[in-house]
Protein backbone atom coordinates (compact mmCIF):
# COMPACT_ATOMS: atom_id res chain seq x y z
CA UNK A 1 0.00 0.00 0.00
CA UNK A 2 1.42 3.32 -0.47
CA UNK A 3 1.58 5.96 1.69
CA UNK A 4 -0.69 8.09 0.14
CA UNK A 5 -3.58 5.57 0.21
CA UNK A 6 -4.58 6.09 3.98
CA UNK A 7 -3.91 10.05 3.98
CA UNK A 8 -6.67 9.66 1.36
CA UNK A 9 -9.07 7.55 2.84
CA UNK A 10 -8.26 9.49 6.31
CA UNK A 11 -9.92 12.41 4.47
CA UNK A 12 -12.39 10.83 2.77
CA UNK A 13 -13.37 9.27 6.36
CA UNK A 14 -13.54 12.83 7.53
CA UNK A 15 -15.70 14.05 4.70
CA UNK A 16 -17.96 11.35 5.30
CA UNK A 17 -18.16 11.51 8.86
CA UNK A 18 -19.16 15.20 8.53
CA UNK A 19 -21.47 14.37 5.94
CA UNK A 20 -23.52 11.66 7.96
CA UNK A 21 -23.47 13.87 11.33
CA UNK A 22 -25.30 16.55 9.46
CA UNK A 23 -27.49 13.63 7.50
CA UNK A 24 -28.23 12.47 11.31
CA UNK A 25 -29.06 15.75 13.04
CA UNK A 26 -30.86 17.80 9.76
CA UNK A 27 -32.67 14.80 7.93
CA UNK A 28 -34.64 15.35 5.49
CA UNK A 29 -33.07 18.63 4.92
CA UNK A 30 -29.79 17.15 4.48
CA UNK A 31 -30.08 14.27 1.95
CA UNK A 32 -26.21 14.23 2.04
CA UNK A 33 -24.12 12.41 -0.12
CA UNK A 34 -25.44 9.15 -0.43
CA UNK A 35 -29.01 10.60 -0.36
CA UNK A 36 -29.62 9.38 -3.74
CA UNK A 37 -28.37 6.18 -4.19
CA UNK A 38 -30.00 5.67 -0.70
CA UNK A 39 -33.31 6.75 -2.84
CA UNK A 40 -32.85 4.58 -5.62
CA UNK A 41 -31.83 1.23 -3.45
CA UNK A 42 -34.77 2.00 -1.13
CA UNK A 43 -37.17 2.17 -4.04
CA UNK A 44 -35.72 -0.97 -5.62
CA UNK A 45 -36.04 -2.79 -2.39
CA UNK A 46 -40.41 -1.84 -2.83
CA UNK A 47 -39.85 -3.93 -6.24
CA UNK A 48 -37.41 -6.95 -5.02
CA UNK A 49 -39.58 -7.83 -2.26
CA UNK A 50 -42.58 -7.25 -3.70
CA UNK A 51 -43.12 -10.54 -4.67
CA UNK A 52 -43.49 -11.59 -0.69
CA UNK A 53 -46.93 -8.87 -0.93
CA UNK A 54 -47.84 -5.76 0.14
CA UNK A 55 -46.26 -5.95 3.48
CA UNK A 56 -42.37 -6.85 2.78
CA UNK A 57 -43.19 -4.74 -0.34
CA UNK A 58 -43.67 -1.99 1.58
CA UNK A 59 -41.28 -2.70 4.58
CA UNK A 60 -38.82 -3.85 1.70
CA UNK A 61 -37.40 -0.61 1.00
CA UNK A 62 -36.20 0.59 4.21
CA UNK A 63 -34.76 -3.33 4.56
CA UNK A 64 -33.00 -2.44 1.09
CA UNK A 65 -31.54 0.82 2.00
CA UNK A 66 -29.97 -0.53 4.97
CA UNK A 67 -28.85 -3.95 3.54
CA UNK A 68 -26.71 -2.26 0.68
CA UNK A 69 -24.23 -0.46 2.47
CA UNK A 70 -23.75 -3.73 5.09
CA UNK A 71 -23.20 -5.75 1.97
CA UNK A 72 -20.67 -3.29 0.29
CA UNK A 73 -18.89 -3.42 3.77
CA UNK A 74 -18.83 -7.48 3.78
CA UNK A 75 -17.86 -7.53 -0.14
CA UNK A 76 -15.32 -5.04 0.57
CA UNK A 77 -13.41 -6.90 3.72
CA UNK A 78 -13.82 -10.01 1.33
CA UNK A 79 -11.56 -8.84 -1.18
CA UNK A 80 -9.18 -7.83 2.02
CA UNK A 81 -9.76 -3.99 1.50
CA UNK A 82 -10.01 -3.55 5.77
CA UNK A 83 -10.13 0.39 5.37
CA UNK A 84 -12.07 0.02 2.22
CA UNK A 85 -14.54 -1.40 3.92
CA UNK A 86 -15.51 0.88 6.70
CA UNK A 87 -16.33 3.45 4.41
CA UNK A 88 -20.17 1.83 3.26
CA UNK A 89 -20.46 2.09 7.35
CA UNK A 90 -20.79 5.93 6.48
CA UNK A 91 -23.15 5.29 4.11
CA UNK A 92 -25.26 2.94 6.76
CA UNK A 93 -25.06 5.77 9.45
CA UNK A 94 -26.52 8.24 6.61
CA UNK A 95 -29.27 6.13 5.52
CA UNK A 96 -30.85 5.10 9.50
CA UNK A 97 -30.11 9.23 9.63
CA UNK A 98 -32.85 9.44 6.36
CA UNK A 99 -35.10 6.51 8.07
CA UNK A 100 -35.29 8.13 11.68
CA UNK A 101 -36.91 11.19 9.60
CA UNK A 102 -39.02 9.33 7.04
CA UNK A 103 -39.98 7.35 10.47
CA UNK A 104 -41.25 10.44 12.28
CA UNK A 105 -42.57 11.73 9.31
CA UNK A 106 -45.28 8.67 9.63
CA UNK A 107 -48.17 10.72 11.68
CA UNK A 108 -47.94 14.03 9.93
CA UNK A 109 -46.86 12.55 6.02
CA UNK A 110 -45.23 15.79 5.08
CA UNK A 111 -42.45 14.58 3.74
CA UNK A 112 -42.32 14.56 -0.28
CA UNK A 113 -42.63 10.80 -1.32
CA UNK A 114 -41.09 9.16 -4.34
CA UNK A 115 -42.95 6.80 -5.99
CA UNK A 116 -42.77 3.97 -8.92
CA UNK A 117 -45.18 3.95 -11.51
CA UNK A 118 -48.29 6.19 -11.63
CA UNK A 119 -48.15 7.63 -8.28
CA UNK A 120 -51.81 7.75 -7.66
CA UNK A 121 -51.59 5.00 -4.97
CA UNK A 122 -48.10 6.57 -3.41
CA UNK A 123 -47.86 5.03 0.83
CA UNK A 124 -45.90 6.28 2.87
CA UNK A 125 -43.89 3.57 3.73
CA UNK A 126 -44.02 3.67 7.92
CA UNK A 127 -47.45 5.14 7.80
CA UNK A 128 -48.72 1.88 6.26
CA UNK A 129 -46.34 -0.11 8.67
CA UNK A 130 -46.96 1.56 11.93
CA UNK A 131 -50.48 1.72 11.26
CA UNK A 132 -50.09 -2.19 10.34
CA UNK A 133 -48.43 -3.15 13.56
CA UNK A 134 -50.80 -0.51 15.70
CA UNK A 135 -47.82 1.37 16.56
CA UNK A 136 -48.55 5.04 14.96
CA UNK A 137 -48.15 6.87 17.56
CA UNK A 138 -45.04 6.10 18.69
CA UNK A 139 -43.66 6.74 15.46
CA UNK A 140 -41.36 9.66 17.42
CA UNK A 141 -39.90 6.94 19.97
CA UNK A 142 -38.90 4.87 16.84
CA UNK A 143 -37.29 7.43 14.91
CA UNK A 144 -35.77 8.71 18.36
CA UNK A 145 -34.61 4.72 18.55
CA UNK A 146 -32.97 4.94 14.75
CA UNK A 147 -31.75 7.94 14.93
CA UNK A 148 -29.87 6.61 18.42
CA UNK A 149 -28.70 3.57 16.05
CA UNK A 150 -27.65 6.19 12.91
CA UNK A 151 -24.60 7.82 15.99
CA UNK A 152 -24.01 4.36 17.43
CA UNK A 153 -22.89 3.18 13.73
CA UNK A 154 -21.55 6.78 13.17
CA UNK A 155 -19.22 6.42 16.08
CA UNK A 156 -18.36 2.71 15.85
CA UNK A 157 -17.61 3.49 12.32
CA UNK A 158 -15.04 6.29 13.08
CA UNK A 159 -13.34 3.93 16.45
CA UNK A 160 -13.31 1.02 13.51
CA UNK A 161 -11.92 3.44 11.17
CA UNK A 162 -9.62 4.86 13.37
CA UNK A 163 -8.23 1.62 14.66
CA UNK A 164 -7.87 0.02 11.18
CA UNK A 165 -5.84 3.60 9.68
CA UNK A 166 -2.98 3.43 12.53
CA UNK A 167 -2.83 -0.47 11.50
CA UNK A 168 -1.68 0.69 7.98
CA UNK A 169 -0.28 3.49 8.25
CA UNK A 170 2.13 1.48 11.02
CA UNK A 171 3.05 -1.04 8.50
CA UNK A 172 4.69 1.41 6.86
Amino acid sequence: MTRARPMLYAGLALALAYDAQRVIRVAPEAAGLFGGITLAFHELGHVLWSPLGEWFAVAGGSVTQLLVPIAACLVLRRQGDALGAIIPLFWLASSLGNLAAYIADARTLELPLVSIGDGEEVIHDWNYLLAHAGLLTREAQMAAWCRMAAWLVLGTTMVLFARQWRQETRRR
